[in-house]
């Protein structure tokens, strides 16, 4: 992203205080020094930028920054990994180097060997609100992945594989670093561990505040390996593979290139040195000029001997975002904003899922239970109003009683109390009796139930069937998707309730014989499925007897990416009809999810979906 925003924009940073300072500023004072300013414009303007304006690498202000090293060598259960203490030693004097960087050593904090994850959590907080320009964290030790969510977890001294709640969640981390009273105005994180890639994949939460908070300004994410991969720490070497390469970049700089060594610049040296040692290549991912950090001077850098006159261009470099960049920004914040919902969403729906289980259960427990023979009937009133299930099994209330009117339980069964009203009009089930207020006893309360035996059978059953159900649609609602389910049409061969993906045991439709639904995901015991036009989606429990139609042609191989186009395109309808349902934009990230003939599925910046025809000229972020 930070490649298509450097290439339209007007400026890197705006005006205002803790935006890092350009190169030739005096660090701490706003004043700048003429010829580094001279310097500064051969770096940042080449012959073809000239007349027009450029985004320019910032280096980091040292004495408003903070850096937090984190690293685990020694561990109890896991391998140990000597070469990581040697990493904090190693990087930490190459940040406090004045040539480098020169981070005040009181801006440096080395934990090695954490006590604990909230140790290292209160440590990052604390310095995110006491830097003014720039935060840097690092981690260095093993990194784990929960195997039921692919979330990556950082190791600490004392964690165990089987119990992920010995580790530090990298989520948690993230907020930690966006600390909603972070003053921090960019921050850079730098992850050598295995599989730290999937801290790239974006399945974090945090509040919206945080989630607007992190693009206000760069981001940097850098990570040893891809999300599949360990990382490398070779026998007999002082580092570890990834951070050797980093320190030795920093500490050496990299020929022909600026003044400044920027994250993206430091990236693709890295990455070129690792992978012609044939070995884990990191990754890297920016947000809102984030590749644009600069936390380091190029030491390999050559001179440059100041011009006579002032570059004019560089005088008048504005130092605010362009239109474009802010569109960048604005889409980021929104898709950052639905995915927060999302996850919401996702959670509710999870504890209403358990919810309904349990109902089910407790009704299920009720209806077939024998009554209580030493149970003495009493008059009740409830807190707040309570739904009264009936006799019959249903988990549709027959009734809701009300705060303030006397009902009687005139029967104890299982896990359930048998109640009616005053005048015995309705009768049913009360499956929770917290904070009831207690009457007098009714010794000689009419307790018929009136129900045949043929009632209290297919009552029965209702309930079995309504607890396997409940127990489906939870499994449905908080597994993980299959990652190898290949999407199919389906039809069902007798009507069939479609569940929604809010964990609810009301169907949202009816699916109907004869007409053609798709299969999109295996969800635990359930399939989410939808209807061809899309309007109608949840999960299908009993797959038993269906017709099952052709497989979608999709590309295994294909990985998304984040795009932009270099004029307006148009977006085509997936039904294959002649249907334009949006328009790709310029200066604006489109995510394509995968390939279709010579076509892109893809997602707009906007929310919308389809195929895009012409992929030609297309920038990949």
């Amino acid at each position: 992203m930070a490649r298509l925003a450097s290439a339209t924009t007007a400026g890197a940073a705006r005006t205002g205080r803790g935006r890092g300072h350009v190169a030739g500023q005096l660090p701490g004072t706003g004043r700048t020094d003429p010829a580094d300013v001279e310097r500064a414009g051969q770096q940042r303007l080449r012959p073809a930028d000239r007349g027009r304006r450029v985004a320019v690498a910032l280096l980091s202000d040292p004495t408003r920054s903070e850096a937090v090293l984190i690293g685990v060598h020694d561990y109890a259960t896991l391998e140990n990994l000597p070469a990581v203490a040697q990493n904090l030693e190693g990087l930490r004097a190459t940040l406090t180097d004045p040539e480098v960087w020169g981070l005040p050593d009181t801006a440096c904090t080395v934990i090695p060997q954490p006590r604990s994850a909230g140790e290292v959590l209160d440590t990052v907080r604390d310095r995110a609100r006491r830097a003014e320009d720039t935060l840097l964290v690092y981690y260095a030790g093993h990194g784990l992945t929960d195997p039921h969510t692919d979330e990556l977890y950082l190791a600490m001294p004392e964690s165990d594989r089987e119990r992920e709640y010995t580790s530090l969640r990298y989520e948690y981390l993230r907020r930690a670093i966006l600390d909603q009273q972070s003053s921090a105005q960019r921050t850079v994180v730098i992850l050598d561990c295995c599989y730290s890639g999937r801290a790239l994949l974006g399945k974090m939460s945090a509040s919206t505040h945080i989630a607007d908070q992190a693009v206000v300004d760069g981001t940097c994410l850098l990570t040893a390996s891809s999300e599949t991969r360990p990382a490398l720490s070779p026998p007999g070497e002082r580092y570890t593979a990834f951070t050797g390469e980093l320190i030795t970049t920093l500490t050496e700089g990299v020929p022909d290139r600026p003044d400044l060594l920027d994250m993206d610049s430091l990236y693709r040296h890295v990455h070129r040195k690792l992978a012609g040692k044939s070995r884990p290549l990191p990754q890297q991912r920016n947000r809102n000029l984030g590749g644009l950090i600069a936390i380091a001077r190029n030491r390999a850098a050559a001179s440059f001997a100041p011009p006579s006159t002032p570059a004019p261009e560089l005088l008048d470099l504005p130092l605010r975002q362009s239109d474009a960049e802010e569109r960048l920004a604005r889409t980021e914040r929104q898709a950052e904003q639905l995915r927060l919902e999302s996850e919401r969403l996702h959670q509710q729906a999870q504890r209403r899922a358990r919810e309904t289980v349990e109902t089910a259960q407790r009704l299920a427990s009720a209806v077939t239970a024998v009554a209580d023979p030493d149970f003495e009937p009493f008059w009740f009133a409830v807190p707040v109003p309570r739904p009264l299930y009936g006799e019959d099994g249903s988990l549709e209330p027959v009734a809701e009683l009300e705060p303030g009117v006397w009902y009687l339980a005139v029967e104890q069964r299982g896990k359930g109390i048998l109640a009616r009203y005053q005048g015995g009009a309705k009768r049913g089930f009360v499956l929770d009796m917290t904070g009831i207020e207690y009457g007098v006893a009714e010794a000689t309360a009419d307790i018929a139930s009136g129900q045949s035996l043929s009632d209290v059978a297919a009552a029965k059953r209702r309930t079995e069937w309504t607890v396997r159900e409940a127990e489906r649609l939870a499994s449905a609602v908080t597994a993980v998707a299959d990652p190898d389910f290949e999407p199919f049409w389906f039809a069902v061969p007798v009507p069939r309730p479609l569940y929604g993906e809010d964990g609810s045991l009301e169907p949202v439709a009816e699916l109907e014989p004869g007409v053609w639904y798709l299969a999109v995901e295996q969800r635990g015991k359930g399939i989410l499925a939808r209807d061809q036009g899309g309007t109608k989606r949840g999960f299908v429990l009993d797959m038993t007897g269906t017709q099952r139609g052709f497989e979608l042609l999709t590309d295994l191989d294909f990985e998304p990416f984040w795009f932009a186009v270099p004029v307006r395109r148009p977006l085509m309808s997936e039904t294959g009809a002649a249907e334009e349902v949006a328009e790709l934009l310029p200066g604006v990230w489109h995510l394509a999810i995968d390939q279709r003939g010579q076509g892109l599925l893809a997602l707009s910046g906007d929310g919308h979906r389809g195929i895009l025809l012409d992929a030609s000229g297309i920038q990949r972020g």
